[in-house]
């Protein structure tokens, strides 16, 4: 039989990605995907064969969350940093549940290290852990999404100080020969899709799921190459990322330092079949028309 996989969390950044290719593999007949969604949600964009069952994520929702689980395997959850304590009422009717295999939390952030979570702008990202440690306390498995930097923000949002369009790449120590992990959102929701399908193999896991590890160098010469003209090599410095760190765009500071210095952790990435992978300048290329 199909294994019976939850989703929590199907609207925000990750979800809506996670969604589409969860819904193909339930079509297919490799999962059978059960909808998790909060009172008032808009169930507009879940097809009418799928399963959908409520939750509460609050102190009196305790009976119907063990209901709205019953007979589920794998549970995603994909919420926004606003809800990410309100997991712990859901790890509360999760802890004991006879089907259950793992519980896949909302983490899809990188490798970040004690030291980089002691800093104070980073704080935010510890809560993450509070679930985790709630659930090792409940008894409960956990499998571990662990991400590069997402496509979107790169591209986007510059997270990364390189802006695509002005042709400018920003360089913080070692960047111009150290990788930077990027992680497409299309391939984690597909390579978490492939994943759910096998949940014998994912409980007390860590995944490492990234697609693209341009170094610095690549970033100039791609871009020199898709202007015509020369990149220009924006250094970043110590005095730059100790402001950013304190006063401005603290993750993205966090995140220059942590390509600089190569120091993304853990690199060893599952086997994803069937995924067509693209160059950065195919990727690049994209994002321009966009």
């Amino acid at each position: 039989m199909a294994p019976i996989v939850a989703l929590l969390g199907f609207t925000g950044t990750v979800g809506s990605h996670l969604l589409p290719e969860l819904i193909e593999q339930n079509k297919q007949g490799n999962i059978r995907l059960i909808v998790l969604y909060r009172e008032g949600s808009d169930l507009n964009k879940i097809p009418s064969d799928v399963e959908k069952r409520e939750v509460q994520l609050d102190e009196a929702g305790l009976e119907k969350n063990k209901k709205a689980i019953e007979g589920v395997e794998v549970v995603v959850s994909s919420v926004g940093a606003p809800g990410i304590l309100s997991q712990n009422y859901l790890v509360d009717a999760l802890a004991g549940s006879p089907s259950l295999k793992t519980f896949i939390h909302s983490d899809f952030g990188t490798n970040w290290t004690e030291e980089e979570l002691k800093i104070p702008q980073l704080k935010s990202i510890t809560v993450k852990e509070d679930v985790v440690a709630h659930a090792k306390e409940k008894g409960v498995p956990l499998t571990h999404i662990r991400v590069g930097l997402f496509d979107l923000f790169f591209f986007k949002f510059k997270a990364a100080g390189t802006d695509i369009v002005d042709n400018k790449v920003s360089i913080y120590k070692q960047a111009l020969t150290a990788p930077l992990r990027l992680t497409t959102l299309k391939f984690l929701g597909y390579a978490v899709a492939q994943l759910v399908t096998k949940p014998d193999t994912l409980p007390n896991q860590t995944f490492q799921v990234f697609d693209l590890t341009p170094t610095g160098q690549d970033i100039v010469d791609t871009l020199t190459k898709i202007h015509g003209k020369p990149a220009q090599i924006v250094q970043y410095t110590d005095e730059d990322y100790h402001k950013g760190i304190t006063e401005g765009f603290a993750i993205g500071a966090a995140l220059q330092d942590k390509w600089g210095s190569d120091r993304w952790g853990a690199s060893d990435r599952p086997e994803i079949k069937g995924w067509e992978y693209k160059s950065f300048e195919e990727h690049v290329r994209k994002a321009l028309e966009q």
